[in-house]
């Protein structure tokens, strides 16, 4: 199921009929655990998804999360004090989230048709809703900004260049923790890699986002690449062209596939929006490496005078020589050395 097809049937559900209550549905998977449908309720015309399944699940009312411009509901039939049938109903409020909302719909359909009995089917329902209960918080319906572009350029390029180059794709997957929330972007081991990007230019600077980037403390060694970019229509690539680079890549080994495009939607990447980032495109001008120890310039929690926090500051690439390491260097620290 893709967010086009569930566009396509929610237009043709619309489009059958109006009325002042009620819904109208057409059932996605015969096959599946539950029954699970595209809806259109009414009477003003929404659009969403209406899962139900056999039983009571326990604990899952309680699980039931709130996304913004999103109302998901849960419901329990039948008599005597123990219910027949659980109903999940997943209704988009907020028509300009309509094509983010394709995506969740469609994740979750895809979700909830592989499992094999009703109440995982309604238990994963839930999960993948409490996940995208944080994107719909963050995602703007116009994408990614430029800077966030550039900076998730920067992360899947040197997941390319290092990341996948030894062990198994999953374990190269499985050290991108940026999209995740974490302070660096990649760890392996004791090892963890900051990645900065940047359009190229004299003294660029590098920007940090907090006093725990290059904190060293948590880590045996800590590393801070700077990717330096040139914007090049005709020698350059664009966002989605990486993202599909690297899902080729990518395509042989289904858990190191499945995970990277999880890690894209927590880096707030979604398919959706790849043609608005198709214009600008990148090229690799330079990438350099510098280890966080020392007198490396930095701010953290430790030279932080009392009651400073929330901080954002720059540092000049061009003034990090003494902490400079070559490329070949990184890749034997992360276990991709010869």
């Amino acid at each position: 199921m893709t967010p086009a097809d569930l566009i396509e049937r929610w237009a043709n559900l619309a489009a059958a009929r109006h009325s002042m209550s009620g819904m109208e549905r057409r059932r996605l998977d015969p096959q599946a655990a539950v029954d699970v449908f595209a809806c259109i309720f009414w009477p003003r015309g929404r659009s969403g998804l209406l899962v139900e399944g056999d039983g009571h699940v326990t604990d899952l009312a309680e699980r039931v999360p709130r996304c913004r411009g999103v109302r998901v509901t849960h419901e329990e039939h039948g008599g005597g004090g123990h219910p027949e049938r659980t109903r999940l109903k997943i209704v988009l409020e907020e028509e300009r989230l309509r094509e983010i909302f394709a995506v969740l719909s469609a994740d979750l359909v895809n979700a909830i048709v592989a499992k094999h009995s009703s109440d995982s089917a309604l238990r994963v329902c839930i999960d993948r809703l409490c996940m995208w209960q944080g994107l719909f918080d963050r995602i703007a319906p116009d994408g990614l900004s430029e800077e966030r572009q550039r900076g998730l350029f920067g992360e899947l390029v040197v997941l390319d260049r290092l990341f996948l180059e030894s062990g198994t794709l999953l374990d190269g997957v499985t050290a991108w923790v940026g999209s995740d929330s974490a302070h660096q972007d990649f760890r392996r081991g004791g090892l963890a890699i900051e990645v900065k990007a940047s359009l190229a230019k004299r003294h660029a600077k590098i920007m940090i986002s907090n006093e725990k980037q290059l904190d060293e403390k948590p880590h045996d060694t800590l590393v801070l690449a700077s990717v330096r970019l040139d914007e090049s229509e005709a020698h350059g690539q664009s966002l989605p062209d990486l993202v599909a680079q690297l899902r080729l890549r990518l395509a042989g080994d289904e858990p190191a596939a499945r995970l990277f495009d999880e890690r894209l939607l927590l880096a707030d990447y979604l398919d959706v929006h790849a043609p608005l980032y198709e214009a600008r495109r990148y090229r690799v001008a330079l990438t350099r490496w510098f280890r966080v120890a020392g007198m490396f310039p930095r701010l953290t929690a430790t030279n932080l005078p009392a009651g400073v926090g929330d901080i954002h500051y720059s540092i000049i690439a061009d003034d990090l020589g003494a902490w400079e390491m070559d490329e070949e260097t990184v890749r034997n620290m992360t276990g991709c050395g010869a």
